[in-house]
């Protein structure tokens, strides 16, 4: 051990030694430029951005607007200031080597107001940091995302965001594939999604048993937004449906994407998992993104793109179940403690499961243009959008040779069936901003649209039979060699159908500082909206879906022969194994409307307290109506404390997919797989069962925090919630008891199980806690060290669950 320790420290000396040389020789060829960032009148600005084009160089200005860029290399630069509320400023210098250049920067209030790149979510006035708003916000920089490590857009809010989790799916259908993520431990479909302060479209998929989650809710698809080309991230933690529509009851996040005249850059991450004992490394990954903004007219044009690709992981245990047969047909010796095969006596593939992240490959872009229409810059042309297309895998559970889901003819050691889906996401928004009389005007329009393809491999329709040719396929009566049936091959793939979801919107939004008598201006926002959605289901492909009426392998009866009336028959399972294809029954294309309208009133009733209150209408052409309101105080006595505290009402109308999802559903109860039928509740089958229509989910939104800054380089805040959600939406319990079975069989209904349907059948309060903290200590003389802490404790309790209906009351 001592000789293996001098060799690495021998190592590292070396490595040391060598990196020295370049290391000296850049810092030598490099200078730094320090000042600070003010703004008009010759206040600080907190919070700005600031880098040194074609470097890595990056700075934030401090509380008292002080920043420092170092390691920049000597020539000629643009630097880049970019700050919440605030024009963006591009401002020249030139650099000697070793120079220390003192330079401050003046930045000019935004001339258009609401303009989405330049607010902070959480309130429609004009802010100049986070710090400033009655409610929790965390403003999450560029550089705040490079330095966290990960690449998944998902995951970085989570790495980021005490509040936000990203739980990673296995054995989760789909959900393996589209990954949600949730926010103060709510459903992915009680958080609102803004991109440049527009609407973001959910994704098309419906998580059906999402690991983290309630089952049955369709979220935002984060990952299909390139995460180079993000400048910033804005998390507001409380619920603000009166503020920007429904779904924000758990709150709201806003990504502001990179726009301006930079450099081309470009990234390269790569990783892999080392395991160690008892499971293989795995989990290769690389991910590749660049971008440039190319400088048209007095405008910019900013074009990005990334490519990622992952190998899955898994972290099963070897099956010591799996048997063969004939020669196969021992055990092999696992080690329960760690699931190390300690004596192979066949050659069955192990571990025969997946327990782990699937692969994922996926090319993503994105572009952002913006055009100054008039000289001054008080009107503009904005647009922006993306595309994506992404393909991953998922796996169910393993298929035994001896299953009535299995043929030994394709699969004699049994098989492991495979998602392996490709999901599209296409988005587009633009509009103008201008002013006139005062008015910030905000007139644009947007439009996403989401596919999720159910692509299957290493499968089967067992119903189908043996055969992958017609030749030898059995009748659709299941009796073999009756030459008047046309016959129906098996397949080991399938087409499993599609989920198609589109959202377009159109709002106008406006914003003005009036007099109404108070001790400063009221900033008086209103806006309106209009909103269609759309949801399509459609079919698979024939034999994903077929019954072939075969009987299933093991229960051919002691002749051997199939379909002869002595036989003890199981009929095989229809429809391809793990995900069976969406029928024609499933198929249904449906959209609906809705238009909101909002006001929303923010004034400094003294220059300690701010207030703000907001109100919004929203009407959808499907269930109704609703108002909701918000109410906000921050209060800050001294200079290092701040009080804020809110009160909200929101809603949560049903999802369309909620509404209209209709599919056969292959799930583990007790160990057995079973058949559940999910079906819309007003399927005649929901309905036997004691469906009721679907209504919009309530909630009352109660939170309270401090803030305490006690020196310069310390804050800390802490923020309390509490937030009541009745008549919640979720995909209800899975009816498949012998009462159920008898309704079921009574009428005529055969081929499942086990039901499930959509229900508001639960009220549930959430209350918890977050906790930040940011330390900066001196460092390195000029340098800083940052210390951050983000915390966060989430309790649901579910406070009233509605009865069982009268038909299985009994």
């Amino acid at each position: 051990m001592p000789a293996v320790v001098r060799t690495i420290r021998r190592f590292a000396l070396l490595a040391l030694g060598i990196l020295a040389v370049p290391v000296a020789s850049l810092a030598a060829q490099s200078g730094t430029v320090q000042g600070r960032v003010l703004d008009s009148t010759g206040a600080v600005v907190n919070g700005a951005l600031l880098s040194a084009e074609g470097t890595t160089a990056r700075a934030t200005s401090t509380s008292l607007g002080k920043y420092m860029l170092r390691g920049i290399p000597a020539g000629t630069r643009t630097i880049r200031i970019r700050a919440i509320g605030y024009a963006p400023l591009d401002q020249s210098i030139t650099l000697a080597a070793s120079d220390v250049l003192d330079r401050d920067f003046t930045l000019a209030r935004s001339a258009v107001e609401l303009a989405p790149i330049d607010i902070v979510i959480g309130s429609r006035g004009q802010h100049t940091a986070a710090e400033e708003l009655a409610v929790p916000v965390d403003v999450y920089t560029a550089e705040d995302i490079a330095q966290q490590g990960t690449t998944e857009t998902s995951q970085i809010l989570a790495s980021l965001s005490p509040s936000i989790n990203f739980p990673h799916q296995t054995v989760t259908d789909a959900s393996d594939i589209v990954r949600p993520f949730t926010l103060r431990g709510l459903s992915p479909d009680h958080t609102l999604v803004l991109v440049n302060g527009w609407r973001r479209h959910q994704t098309a998929l419906l998580n059906t048993f999402p690991v983290g989650s309630a089952a049955g809710s369709s979220g935002v698809d984060l990952n299909a937004i390139p995460g180079g080309a993000i400048e910033r991230v804005e998390v507001l933690r409380d619920g603000a449906s009166a503020q920007y529509g429904s779904d924000a009851i758990a709150g709201v996040v806003n990504i502001v994407m990179k726009e301006g005249k930079f450099s081309p850059f470009f990234n390269v991450n790569g990783g892999r998992y080392f395991t160690g004992k008892g499971y293989k490394d795995d989990g290769s990954m690389i991910d590749a993104n660049g971008g440039v903004g190319i400088k048209l007219g007095r405008g910019s044009l900013g074009l990005f793109g990334e490519y990622q690709h992952r190998d899955p992981t898994n972290r099963s245990w070897a099956d010591p179940f799996l048997n063969g047969s004939g020669a196969d047909s021992l055990f092999d010796d696992v080690n329960p403690k760690d699931g190390t095969i300690i004596q192979k006596n066949n050659s069955l593939h192990q571990p025969s499961h997946h327990y782990g992240d699937g692969l994922e490959r996926d090319v993503m872009t994105f572009a952002n243009l913006r055009i100054p229409l008039n000289a001054s810059g008080s009107t503009e042309f904005y647009t922006f959008g993306g595309f994506s297309d992404r393909v991953g895998t998922g796996n169910g559970f393993f298929r035994y040779f001896n299953s009535a889901r299995n043929w030994q003819e394709l699969y004699p050691k049994g098989f492991l069936p495979e998602f392996r889906p490709t999901v599209k996401d296409y988005s587009g928004a633009g509009g103008i901003r201008t002013s006139a009389g005062g008015w910030g005007i905000d007139l644009g329009a947007s439009y996403g649209r989401n596919t999720f393809d159910y692509d299957l491999r290493n499968t089967n329709n067992a119903s189908l039979g043996p055969c992958l040719t017609v030749a030898c396929a059995p009748g659709l009566d299941g009796i073999l060699g009756n030459a008047d049936d046309p016959g129906i091959p098996n397949q080991t793939s399938f087409f499993a159908g599609r989920l198609d979801r589109g959202e377009f919107v159109s709002g106008l939004n406006l914003s003005k500082p009036i007099k109404l008598g108070l001790p400063n201006a009221v900033n008086v926002a209103v806006g309106a909206a209009f909103r269609r959605e759309s949801y399509k289901v459609v079919q698979g492909e024939f034999a994903s879906w077929a019954n072939g009426a075969h009987l299933a392998q093991d229960s051919a009866g002691g002749d051997g022969i199939w379909g002869t009336a002595d036989d003890d028959s199981v009929p095989a399972p229809a429809g391809s194994s793990v995900f069976g294809g969406f029928r024609p029954r499933d198929a249904s294309d449906h959209s609906r409307t809705n238009f909101g309208a909002y006001l929303d009133l923010e004034t400094d009733l003294s220059a300690k307290v701010l207030f703000n209150v907001a109100s919004r209408f929203e009407t959808y052409s499907d269930f109704g109506q609703r108002v909701t309101g918000k109410a906000a105080l921050r209060f800050q006595p001294s200079k290092r404390v701040v009080f804020r505290g809110a009160a909200s009402t929101g809603f949560r109308a049903p999802g369309l997919a909620q509404s209209f999802f209709s599919h056969i559903t292959t799930s583990s109860i007790g160990g057995q797989l079973i058949e559940v039928g999910n079906f819309p509740v007003d399927d005649p089958v929901s309905k036997l069962l004691g469906a009721k229509p679907l209504k919009e989910e309530t909630s009352i939104n109660f939170s309270g925090g401090v803030a305490l800054s006690p020196s310069d380089n310390f804050t800390l805040t802490l923020d309390v919630f509490h937030i009541k959600i009745n008549d919640r939406i979720l995909l209800g319990a899975t009816f498949d008891d012998d009462t159920t079975l008898a309704v079921l069989a009574r009428n005529g209904v055969t081929g499942i199980g086990a039901v499930q349907y959509f229900t508001n059948g639960l009220d549930t309060k959430t209350q918890g806690v977050d906790l930040t903290a940011d330390l900066k200590v001196p460092a390195g003389g000029s340098g800083t060290l940052d210390f951050t802490l983000n915390a966060n404790y989430t309790k649901n309790t579910i406070t009233h669950i509605d009865p069982l209906p009268g038909v299985l009351a009994n």
